[in-house]
């Protein structure tokens, strides 16, 4: 690079300017990082409290479901479940700092979760089934949707990181070589102009 690098006052300006620059995108760069990285833990603790609540929750809902199942028939069951709608999924945009993310929830809900139900074709294991299915169905639904951010944040940090990395191992070093080079070349300069000036100056003494 020090053989590309013209040695002149202008060209130090410049590069003090570029290294200013550098130095203030990576301290921005940097904080905008560590704040991704403290939204990306607290997300992964959301999870894990989610998972966790899946976890507890769906063996039991799925025990009352099996139950009533067996009480009730196949073909009951299949009747009374044919009464709940599709889910409808709704897709929005949400800002993280500064990252979009996909939001997702379901618009049909209450009709989904907490449509009614044909008594007559049904019994009560059936009906706590339901509703504990519709709280798993919010939460795996949640889920999903923080599992996307997860991915979203992690692909934004990584990005974030490789550019931190950069200006930190890379460019400002470079600029800060290239800085050091001309400075050491213009003090040479001077030097060398003041010991043309002295001797200069005893030669003309001498003349004298």
């Amino acid at each position: 690079m020090k053989s590309k690098i013209n040695p002149t006052r202008q060209e130090l300006l410049k590069l003090k300017k570029r290294l200013k620059i550098a130095k203030s995108g990576h301290k921005l760069l940097k904080e905008k990082l560590e704040g991704l990285m403290r939204e990306f833990l607290k997300k992964i603790n959301d999870l894990i409290v989610l998972r966790k609540k899946v976890e507890n929750e769906l063996p039991l809902a799925l025990l009352d479901f099996f139950y009533s199942s067996n009480v009730l028939g196949v073909k009951e069951t299949k009747e009374s479940l044919s009464s709940i709608p599709k889910a409808e999924i709704e897709k929005t945009k949400s800002n993280i700092m500064g990252v979009e993310v996909n939001d997702y929830r379901i618009i049909n809900k209450d009709a989904v979760f907490s449509g009614p139900v044909d008594f007559k074709k049904s019994n009560y294991r059936f009906i706590l089934s339901k509703k504990k299915m519709a709280s798993l169905g919010e939460y795996l639904m949640e889920y999903a949707s923080l599992s996307l951010k997860i991915r979203e944040l992690a692909s934004e940090i990584e990005k974030n990181r490789r550019r931190v990395n950069s200006l930190e191992h890379v460019y400002i070093p470079e600029v800060e070589r290239a800085k050091k080079y001309i400075t050491q070349k213009l003090e040479e300069g001077e030097r060398f102009e003041r010991t043309v000036a002295l001797k200069l100056k005893t030669l003309n003494s001498s003349k004298a």
